[in-house]
């Protein structure tokens, strides 16, 4: 697509479960007082509506002041059972988004002061660097998860328009992701990732996540992106978190419950900071998005866009998804966005393969289950008519960090309660089989704090 020929770098994030009224709904509210962001309200109508019930517990939306942690290990669950629950019964095509308290298991929390904490919500204090996004750049109202799921059926809604799978695996089972189709078209992309990469989960990834240079460690990115000529950097780059379900050394930085998210608005900086620094960022586009919202309150039903199995899928449940998931929160980063804006049109996380097809594929397609998704693409909300703004500095987060806990010493291993948790434990002895040992430059560490523990903190599993 001709328009599309000012955007030269590409960059997607995607962190973990959390929702738009999480992380975004306060925008409507005092002192912002937002009419153009669908947030939340504090009319008693309005709660009303939206108050869930807890055991005979009525609880409406409040802020949360404390973005360091969740208490008890608290992780909701959010696959897809559990998603159902939280949306509750349909009703002339609307979920009445009134289970998300009493959808968590007594075996997670029977503690009334925590369960509620998934119809908690941030306000800019809490979320500086998304509060920094929602004032410099744009944000989308509308952006929904692809599936009222879980992780695993998500992230690969998002990096290949289907999933195999409609619940986490140990292992997933093998597919075309966007990685295969940037390298059929001859479109450079690289994966930058704090941790152990996602999908060291789907073990033909293995081998080049080890051996290859498509995978860099995250703390490369800056100086890639300072050091390298346009003929050298990739044009597709995947940023990726520290994933709080994997073993890992220091801070989750994904922002996946029970971690808070000061980690995550961290991380986020020094992404931000890395392309703003460099010389791409007047033709750069980064996009951040969520998997899903983790089993936290959004007010808004999700639109009845279904998505079938594809042949080949295995299914738990064979029954097609008749919705989209819950909105989440979503950036878009750019010289050609407006400052301060919101895109209302709908999103999912196919929304950025259509993007990706309408700049490389042919015809501007990425593929025909991609191109026929009733979802808006994000080249909908760029703006190429005005000279490229200059970056504007984030916020100073030195005072806000201070004050979360000390980083974990050694390796944090989380007992590997989930399917999920299992895989990315199963990932690490697939590093290991792949060659990976004591002295790779990118798991060497890890893999020897795991192996040589000296204070290895274990999560309980939730």
């Amino acid at each position: 697509m001709a328009k599309l020929n000012p955007i030269k770098t590409i960059v997607v994030v995607m962190m973990e479960n959390r929702s738009f009224d999480h992380m975004l709904g306060y925008l409507s509210l005092p002192p912002f007082n937002r009419n153009d962001v669908d947030g939340l309200k504090t009319d008693p109508a309005w709660l009303a509506q939206f108050t869930n019930d807890d055991n005979g517990r009525a609880i409406q939306p409040f802020l949360s002041t404390d973005p360091y942690d969740m208490p008890d290990d608290f992780d909701p669950p959010h696959e897809r059972p559990n998603m159902a629950a939280n949306l509750g019964t349909l009703q002339d095509n609307a979920y009445p988004m009134n289970g998300f308290v009493s959808a968590i298991p007594s075996s997670v929390s029977t503690n009334p002061d925590v369960r509620k904490l998934v119809m908690s919500y941030f306000g800019a204090e809490q979320v500086p660097m998304s509060h920094f996004f929602s004032q410099n750049f744009a944000i989308c109202d509308a952006w929904f998860s692809a599936l009222p799921a879980g992780t695993q059926p998500n992230r690969l809604m998002s990096m290949s328009g289907e999933t195999m799978i409609d619940v986490n695996r140990t292992i997933l089972p093998p597919q075309d992701l966007v990685y295969d189709w940037l390298t059929a078209r001859g479109v450079s992309w690289r994966v930058y990732h704090q941790g152990i990469p996602f999908f060291t989960m789907m073990l033909k990834w293995v081998p080049e996540i080890v051996l290859n240079n498509h995978f860099r460690p995250f703390n490369h990115l800056a100086s890639d992106l300072m050091n390298s000529s346009p003929d050298d950097l990739p044009q597709v780059i995947f940023v990726e978190p520290t994933y709080q379900d994997a073993p890992h050394l220091g801070f989750a930085t994904d922002e996946h419950a029970p971690s808070g998210v000061s980690n995550g608005q961290e991380f986020l900086m020094q992404t931000y900071n890395a392309l703003i620094n460099s010389p791409f960022w007047d033709n750069s586009l980064m996009i951040v998005d969520y998997d899903e919202n983790g089993a936290f309150f959004d007010h808004v039903t999700p639109p009845m866009i279904p998505t079938a199995a594809q042949p080949g899928a295995a299914w738990s449940n064979p029954s097609p998804f008749i919705s989209l998931g819950p909105r989440i929160p979503a950036y878009v980063i750019s010289p050609f966005v407006k400052p301060g804006s919101v895109y209302h049109g709908i999103l999912d996380h196919t929304s950025v393969l259509k993007l990706i097809g309408e700049k490389f594929g042919v015809n501007g397609s990425y593929s025909p289950l991609v191109d026929a998704r009733p979802v808006q693409s994000i080249s909908d909300m760029l703006n190429f008519n005005g000279p490229a703004a200059n970056a504007p500095a984030p916020p100073a987060l030195d005072a806000y960090l201070a004050k979360r806990p000390p980083a974990p010493t050694g390796a944090t291993v989380p007992t590997p309660d989930t399917n999920l948790q299992k895989g990315f434990q199963q990932a690490v002895t697939s590093l290991k089989q792949g060659g990976a040992d004591m002295n790779h430059p990118k798991f060497g560490e890890l893999i020897y704090e795991m192996d040589n523990p000296v204070t290895v903190r274990s999560v309980e599993p939730t």
